[in-house]
C-alpha cells in the first residue's frame, strides 16, 4: 500500500477539527468514573488510572481507539502548560514520528517532539505508574548525557 500524503493531511485535519469535542467527552467520561481532569499536570496520574478502569474487559481494537482518545487529552495538557502547537511529519518517511499527530514547539530545544499517541500507546501495553510523568519531565527538561567515560584510547 503507498502512502498518500493528501489522505493524511485530511485525516490529521480531522484529528484537530475533533480535538475539542473529543477531549470534552474524555472529561465527561472521566466525571463519571469520579476522575476531574483539568487540563493540570495533576492529569497526568488521573489519565493512568482511568486508562486503567476504561480498557478494563476491552479487547486490543477497542484499546488501540482508547489509546487515541487519551492521547488527544495528554497532547492538550502539554500544548496547553507548555506552549508548541499539533503538528505531523510527512516529508521524511523515516522519522521516528512520521503521520503521527505530535506536539512541537513546547521546549527550548529544537527538534523534540512530544508523541503522546506513541507515550500512551506504551503506557498501554506496561501499565508502569508513572510513565506519562516521565515521558513529559524527559521532554520538556532533556537532560544531557556525559559520554566522555565511553570514550576508547
Amino acid at each position: 500500500m503507498t502512502f498518500n500524503k493528501k489522505e493524511a493531511e485530511d485525516k490529521f485535519e480531522n484529528f484537530l477539527m475533533i480535538m475539542d469535542d473529543q477531549v470534552e467527552s474524555l472529561k465527561e467520561d472521566a466525571s463519571t468514573y469520579n476522575f476531574f481532569l483539568d487540563d493540570s499536570l495533576s492529569d497526568m496520574e488521573k489519565l493512568e488510572d482511568l486508562f486503567d478502569l476504561m480498557s478494563k474487559d476491552t479487547n486490543q481494537d477497542e484499546r488501540d481507539g482508547l489509546v487515541v482518545y487519551f492521547a488527544r487529552h495528554l497532547g492538550e495538557i502539554v500544548r496547553l502548560n507548555f506552549g508548541g502547537k499539533w503538528f505531523i511529519q510527512l516529508e521524511d518517511e523515516k522519522h521516528i514520528n512520521f503521520n503521527e499527530p505530535v506536539i512541537i514547539d513546547h521546549c527550548p530545544i529544537e527538534g523534540v517532539d512530544f508523541a503522546p499517541i506513541s507515550i500512551m500507546r506504551a503506557y498501554s501495553i506496561r501499565r508502569k505508574k508513572g510513565t506519562l510523568r516521565r515521558a513529559l519531565e524527559a521532554d520538556i527538561d532533556p537532560q544531557i548525557i556525559n559520554l566522555d567515560n565511553l570514550i576508547e584510547d
